[in-house]
């Protein structure tokens, strides 16, 4: 019997380990993430560096991101934004933030930044950076790493679909230009 009860109790503890391994959070749409954006570029990644918080209870990874175009803010073609992410790994210590943004160094994306404070982050998580990648006929294509995220609700057809970036760069336009004429909500 006492085989048993830390069999039972191990494979209890590995299923929920793997209902952990995601973050819940509602699902933005485009308007949402150009909405919530001080900033949105096509960017590189150009250097990461993990670091304590202050209190030395949590770490974060600063990203720094050359851009190649922009969309919306003042940044301009050259400019450097940097943005936090949830997550990292200093002195040997990890800690990892399912559904955080993640970047590689020299990799292209789509990202809505947010001032939250003095820093700026990634709007909605991994949902606000989409990677881009060449496919073999020459179209450019984005599309963000959902997989570590889970939704409170059923993303509308947009959110988190793969598509051109030439087809992302229009709605994002035509989104940012729509939210220029409409008066910002309060609370907002």
């Amino acid at each position: 019997m006492k085989r048993v009860l830390p069999s039972l109790i191990l494979s209890s503890l590995l299923g929920l380990s793997s209902a952990a391994m995601a973050t819940t959070m509602l699902p933005l749409d485009t308007n949402g993430l150009c909405e919530r954006a001080d900033r949105i570029v096509l960017a590189k990644a150009e250097s990461q560096s993990a670091r304590w918080s202050d209190d030395h209870q949590t770490i974060y990874t600063e990203i720094t991101l050359r851009v190649e175009r922009s969309y919306k803010g003042a940044l301009k073609t050259g400019d450097t934004v940097v943005v936090r992410s949830e997550g990292g790994s200093v002195d040997g210590i990890g800690m990892r933030v399912y559904g955080a943004a993640s970047f590689k160094i020299g990799e292209e994306s789509v990202v809505f930044v947010e001032h939250r404070g003095l820093p700026s982050y990634v709007v909605g998580m991994a949902q606000g950076k989409l990677h881009v990648e060449a496919r073999a006929d020459g179209k450019r294509m984005v599309a963000p790493n959902l997989a570590e995220i889970h939704f409170t609700q059923a993303p509308t057809k947009d959110a988190g679909a793969a598509r051109t970036l030439e087809e992302m760069e229009q709605e994002i336009v035509k989104t940012v230009d729509a939210q220029k004429k409409t008066p910002a909500r309060s609370g907002h």
